[in-house]
């Protein structure tokens, strides 16, 4: 869906790019994150994508055509947009706020009204208690879900985000997250993300591209792939020295062969838990292992310390305990 082909950026007055002969494929329903240290050109990255930043070599590749082949005003219209200052209008209602492109492209009434009310309920918020209000009268995380309802509001087949959760407390910003997962799994969008946290890109992407300073392209694959094979001393300093953690948290306890049931006197893990937090569970309550419950409360076998040991040094999936 979106490609770059030796895009770099250098700004005027300045010999060092900002980004570097950028090379890679955001493929179509993905979440492709942008990530790496400060100044490595993430941010303007995406920016050129939308042409708010317009590159000084290469180009851009939306669903086939140059993103150069419409003005930046039609194509800005056609790419939904979050960002982590929110940037809701505070004198505009929340309803007006999720409309603003929709009007722009002169929806009539009753359709901007329905996508409103489609969204607000996506987005976990009652059209009735939440339409008619302001900015101000809503919490942090609220408003970052407007931010995300307004970008969604024109049905674009593109998003951009940047750093979308970064104001928000740690807490607010796992729920965010995980609210944000449900919904790229009913309408599957390619999104380009932008953040500087690591677990954040474990967590969010589809693909992770890693950057580095000058917006040199280090490596760029599977989250899976990258902890369990990074290619540089720069890329494995960067996902950190507990990547073998990381990497328990994209496998879930639903995804392991279990034990056989055997639940007496055992604490209970869900089996839609990672393993890291499966794993955390077992070692707090001082026990070997765990019986795996589903969301009705039956019981689907057990899982031990030892089994995630093992997936966690790479070994085959665990046959019973």
């Amino acid at each position: 869906m979106i490609e770059f082909r030796g895009v770099s950026k250098t700004y005027p007055g300045s010999s060092r790019p900002v980004v570097n002969d950028l090379s890679f494929e955001v493929f179509d329903g993905e979440i492709c994150v942008l990530v790496g240290p400060s100044g490595c050109g993430k941010t303007t990255s995406m920016r050129m994508v939308n042409r708010l930043i317009e590159p000084s070599a290469g180009e851009i590749l939306i669903d086939g055509e140059p993103n150069t082949a419409m003005s930046g005003t039609k194509l800005r219209r056609h790419i939904g947009y979050a960002i982590q200052q929110i940037g809701l209008f505070p004198h505009r209602t929340i309803a007006d706020n999720i409309a603003t492109v929709p009007q722009l492209l002169e929806w009539d009434k009753g359709r901007i009204s329905a996508r409103v009310e489609e969204l607000l309920n996506l987005v976990g918020l009652d059209p009735d208690q939440y339409r008619d209000r302001y900015p101000a009268e809503l919490s942090g995380g609220q408003q970052q879900r407007v931010g995300v309802a307004r970008a969604l509001a024109a049905d674009p087949p593109v998003m951009l985000m940047d750093e979308p959760f970064g104001a928000v407390d740690p807490i607010n910003r796992h729920r965010l997250q995980d609210e944000f997962l449900r919904i790229q799994g009913e309408i599957k969008k390619t999104i380009i993300f932008v953040t500087h946290d690591i677990d954040e890109a474990i967590k969010m992407g589809d693909r992770i591209a890693i950057l580095q300073e000058g917006g040199i392209l280090a490596q760029y694959d599977t989250p899976e792939n990258i902890l369990a094979s990074p290619n540089s001393e720069f890329v494995s300093s960067f996902v950190g020295a507990d990547r073998v953690l990381k990497r328990l948290s994209l496998l879930r306890v639903s995804d392991v062969e279990l034990g056989p049931p055997n639940g007496d006197g055992l604490p209970r893990l869900s089996e839609r838990m990672n393993l890291k937090d499966a794993l955390s569970e077992l070692i707090g309550a001082g026990v070997e292992r765990g019986s795996v419950v589903s969301d009705k409360d039956a019981v689907r076998g057990t899982l031990s310390i030892e089994t995630i040991q093992r997936l966690s040094h790479g070994a085959e999936q665990a046959r019973g305990e």
